[in-house]
């Protein structure tokens, strides 16, 4: 009740900002388990679905490779994919087209998910790390429905939060069948809070496992596609943030002076800030600006990561947590980032183990040390290849996480 009463509040609140920063989108209604009569016949024309919660980009990156092995394992189950950001909604109609029902995730409150539930008539529901609703949860499991988490964590930042709110998640966790936790500090955490010991794995981390775009051009396609000439070398600064694109940009500034034929390619992590970000280049001399790519599109980092010759990974240079590093290791990349990696501290410790990433202290260390492999290219063949032996050797938990889902679901 108090759950309830508090998302309510916290709704009402939350609605206005919607509004005010335009995020309120044509499909919103959604939420409110409101379908538009397509979205609707899809649904109910199913059973026995097995439902997967992946809450933006990066859960939606991950099904990539998870829902392959899924439907392999599971040939007849029909697929329910639901996203809360639009961003993430948007991949995963680009991704997976028809092959699998997309919608909105509904608002946590028990007359939508009620509607929802039996919309979508599911065998399984799927959370993709620690996405726990107690309203859902509740619902799912009076109805003997299973529910499982996969590639579980609980950051350094969320554990606090989730300590205070022990007394009202532990029968929240007692209604999830099974935990897939990422590492024996995830796996600790899930059990103080509640879930009981019996029902925990360790798996992995399925992000060693995503998959590479299909569709990703050859080398000389891509460099035609970014406008790269000939010998010219290529920065990627990928999902940056508020904070770090004036640090990039004078980093970048100060390299041209020993580098003239450096490119700079930014990626920042919400293209809607793409025109916030042309602000900080117009500042730049003409040269400078001249040489700046600004990737405002979804769907074409990777292509970036593939013709890069040195790779910033965005996020950790302020106090946000950093992004994954894992996919331009799958290219053999340099990769830099900085110390704020706390929502990837694993998959950053098991890279700096391996000497298949730099980790840098501010924008100072970022010059010093771009500077140092620009000028080195053995340095930046064996931090490559360091980094794409990192994924090989650490690859394996989606399979892991599958073999755990067939012993719950019905």
């Amino acid at each position: 009740m108090l759950y309830s009463i508090g998302f309510f509040i916290f709704s009402l609140l939350y609605l206005p900002t919607l509004i005010f920063k335009g995020k309120l989108h044509a499909d919103f209604g959604e939420r409110f388990a409101i379908f538009d009569k397509m979205k609707e016949r899809a649904l109910l024309s199913g059973r026995d679905r097995i439902w997967i919660q992946a809450v933006s980009v990066g859960e939606v990156a991950l099904c990539k490779s998870f829902i392959p092995v899924l439907k392999e394992k599971f040939p007849d189950r029909d697929i329910v994919i639901s996203t809360i950001t639009k961003a993430g909604n948007d991949l995963a109609r680009k991704i997976f087209g028809k092959d699998v029902v997309i919608i909105y995730f509904p608002l946590d409150f028990k007359a939508i998910v009620r509607k929802t539930i039996s919309l979508i008539k599911p065998a399984l529901y799927i959370m993709i790390e620690t996405e726990i609703w107690p309203n859902l949860l509740a619902e799912l499991s009076s109805r003997a429905i299973s529910s499982a988490l996969i590639n579980g964590r609980i950051s350094d930042r969320s554990i606090g939060k989730y300590r205070f709110a022990k007394p009202f998640l532990k029968k929240t966790l007692e209604s999830i069948n099974i935990f897939c936790m990422q590492d024996s500090i995830d796996a600790e955490r899930i059990i103080e809070l509640g879930a009981p010991k019996e029902r925990v794995r360790i798996t992995g981390n399925m992000k060693f496992d995503i998959e590479l775009p299909a569709n990703v051009k050859d080398i000389e396609a891509v460099r035609d596609l970014f406008g790269l000439k000939a010998g010219e070398e290529l920065f990627v600064a990928g999902s940056t943030r508020e904070g770090e694109e004036e640090i990039v940009l004078d980093v970048f500034n100060r390299l041209l002076a020993d580098f003239p034929n450096l490119r700079l390619l930014i990626a920042p992590r919400h293209i809607d800030r793409a025109v916030q970000i042309d602000k900080l280049i117009q500042t730049l001399t003409p040269d400078s600006k001249s040489r700046i790519i600004l990737l405002d599109t979804i769907g074409h980092l990777n292509e970036a990561y593939s013709v890069a010759t040195i790779v910033f990974v965005g996020g950790s240079l302020i106090k946000h947590g950093g992004h994954n590093p894992i996919e331009p290791a799958y290219f053999a990349k340099p990769i830099l980032f900085g110390l704020n990696m706390f929502n990837f501290k694993y998959i950053a410790a098991v890279f700096l183990r391996n000497k298949a990433a730099l980790q840098v202290f501010n924008g100072e260390d970022l010059y010093e040390k771009c500077k140092l492999l620009l000028r080195d290219a053995a340095a930046r063949g064996l931090l490559g290849k360091n980094a794409k032996k990192t994924i090989v050797e650490n690859a394996g938990a989606t399979g892991k996480n599958v073999i755990e889902i067939a012993g719950v679901l019905k």
